[in-house]
């Protein structure tokens, strides 16, 4: 099986492709297998990994938090994955990208995007945004959310990373960007 690894800098446009085994991490972050998704990603240093399956439905959420969800029963800050094999067959055979676009027209209706992108890596179609959710008056919340769909397996990815506003620039920077700049997905999953 060909593993791509995705080095996406998604503010820039820029990605490189590469098929070698994963690289040593960036200082402070390990690598995070994601069981069923044959996918790797950053988990930064002391943060929380929880794996909630649903085989029924080969719905598969990932959650790498700065909060223990265990604990608190939600995170504030944190990057989730859900993958979702199978679209075709649930969503009456549309394509991945197509179940993507839809989602994404959907949230566009309720918030404003700051930006918006949708671009071709590979056999992987992406689109994404970020907003700000205002809907907590006490503190707003910054969301990145990218959609990786393969039309090919009928998979698609769908990754948050989300934090408060008031220090966005600083947590993306340290946090985000290098989780979503180091993203490896096995291309035949």
């Amino acid at each position: 099986m060909k593993k791509i690894l995705m080095w996406l800098v998604l503010l820039s446009g820029c990605c490189a492709y590469s098929t070698d085994v994963l690289p040593e991490p960036p200082k402070d972050f390990s690598w995070q297998q994601l069981p069923f998704a044959k996918a790797s990603f950053l988990l930064p240093e002391g943060w929380h990994f929880k794996f909630v399956p649903n085989n029924k439905d080969e719905r598969y959420e990932y959650y790498l938090t700065k909060e223990n969800i265990d604990q608190k029963g939600i995170y504030q800050t944190g990057f989730d994955v859900i993958m979702i094999r199978g679209v075709p067959g649930k969503g009456k055979g549309k394509l991945p990208s197509e179940y993507s676009l839809e989602a994404v027209e959907k949230t566009e209706k309720k918030v404003k995007f700051q930006k918006k992108w949708n671009e071709k890596r590979g056999i992987f179609k992406e689109i994404g945004y970020i907003y700000v959710d205002n809907s907590d008056e006490n503190a707003s919340v910054t969301v990145h959310r990218l959609y990786i769909s393969n039309d090919t397996t009928g998979t698609v990815y769908i990754l948050t990373f989300e934090g408060l506003t008031k220090g966005w620039d600083g947590l993306w920077k340290t946090i985000g960007e290098p989780i979503f700049k180091n993203i490896s997905i096995d291309e035949s999953v």
